[in-house]
């Protein structure tokens, strides 16, 4: 249990922390920036799925937040061109510049917190983990 706490107070705080940097600097938020980076990711292919699946949120929130991105001026949905039902989301010159500026932010203050930590076994870890819960395990016999 104090392995998890521990993990959870950190990614809480880190966010916190990482948020507050961010509107300090001008740029936009964590959770929008977390947007513009998979529609940057999916440049001319990315829909509201790609956004859900990615963030780990509902359609209706992946949804919500396009529709704050096309009202901040970041983003543009279009009818995608074989599907009907879906649209494609794609950054503006503004989407584009939030984004970057705000990597730019982001990779400043994650330098400062994680200086003389080696990321690579930290984040092979947390792939490792995070396998584990999006792979059903076998039930261990007592």
């Amino acid at each position: 249990m104090d392995f998890f706490d521990s993990l959870v107070r950190y990614e809480i705080s880190l966010w916190n922390d990482l948020d507050d940097r961010l509107r300090a600097g001008g740029a936009s938020s964590l959770g929008t920036l977390s947007a513009l980076r998979v529609v940057r990711r999916h440049a001319g292919s990315c829909r509201v799925q790609e956004i859900r699946s990615e963030l780990g949120i509902t359609v209706g929130a992946a949804s919500k937040l396009v529709d704050r991105l096309e009202r901040d001026g970041l983003a543009v949905r279009t009818a995608h061109p074989t599907d009907r039902r879906s649209s494609l989301v794609t950054l503006t010159s503004a989407g584009d510049a939030a984004h970057d500026d705000g990597v730019r932010l982001m990779q400043a203050a994650l330098a400062e917190h994680v200086d003389g930590v080696d990321l690579a076994e930290v984040r092979s870890t947390l792939v490792l983990l995070l396998a584990r819960l999006t792979t059903p395990m076998t039930a261990v016999a007592p």
